[in-house]
């Protein structure tokens, strides 16, 4: 798909900052890595990317997982993650592809393809710019922490609320029309102190949460945004969330 400038460098933005954060989120830099309870693995080392729409997260920390298994409500984002996948290059003893569903939803006939212990164990698991349009977000972070292991790692990459500021006129007009996902956005974002709780909320211990380093800009028509992502992260603890 063709996206305007402004959402491919939040991507990238979004990549960067995880990137240089691996050890504060607990994903292993390397097999002798043992910085994390989760380095110290004798199985493949999982992601699980939620949201992932078409797979950005996935491939920008392939490096650093053995599997990365996506899950998108949207059936174009799945079939799009799923076409980058194979033409990623993925190494033989890896493993990268999404399916469509909703792991939030109640229905019988949606969480049947999850209810497998293929969907629980993972190493890791990064829900990115998706909180802010879900209804229940600590619905949606208790399970998140049900999906991974005791001793491992939750990771939301959000909006702060509060930091959104229009500093300047967009001349040139270079990405016109609304934020992608604008029309199912149910809040602007999240402090620091909603984050946090969310994440103790679900039973996670080494709570974290830190500031992008650098402001995001977002060219809506005539209008430039600034505003500021997070990364909260939390481990779950013993007896964290085991059921949604």
């Amino acid at each position: 798909m063709n996206y305007p400038a402004w959402v491919v460098n939040l991507g990238k933005q979004i990549n960067a900052e995880i990137l240089s954060h691996l050890n504060w989120i607990g994903i292993p830099t390397s097999p002798e890595d043992g910085s994390t309870e989760c380095s110290k693995k004798t199985e493949s080392f999982r992601l699980l990317d939620y949201a992932c729409g078409e797979g950005q997260i996935s491939r920008g920390i392939f490096n650093y997982v053995d599997e990365a298994w996506g899950v998108d409500l949207s059936a174009r984002m799945v079939e799009s993650y799923n076409q980058h996948a194979t033409t990623f290059n993925v190494p033989e003893r890896k493993r990268m592809f999404a399916v469509q569903g909703d792991m939030l939803a109640s229905g019988e006939n949606n969480m049947s393809r999850f209810t497998g212990k293929e969907w629980f164990g993972f190493d890791v698991a990064i829900m990115s710019m998706a909180l802010h349009h879900v209804i229940s977000p600590d619905h949606a972070v208790k399970m998140l922490v049900e999906r991974v292991k005791e001793g491992c790692s939750v990771l939301i990459v959000d909006w702060i609320s509060g930091t959104t500021e229009r500093p300047t006129r967009c001349e040139h007009n270079a990405g016109a029309g609304e934020m992608p996902g604008a029309q199912t956005t149910t809040r602007e974002g999240f402090t620091k102190a909603e984050m946090e709780k969310m994440l103790l909320d679900a039973g996670c211990q080494d709570v974290g949460f830190m500031q992008a380093r650098e402001p995001s800009y977002l060219d809506l028509g005539e209008q430039r945004l600034r505003r500021t992502l997070f990364l909260a992260k939390g481990k779950k603890g013993k007896g964290g969330s085991t059921k949604v």
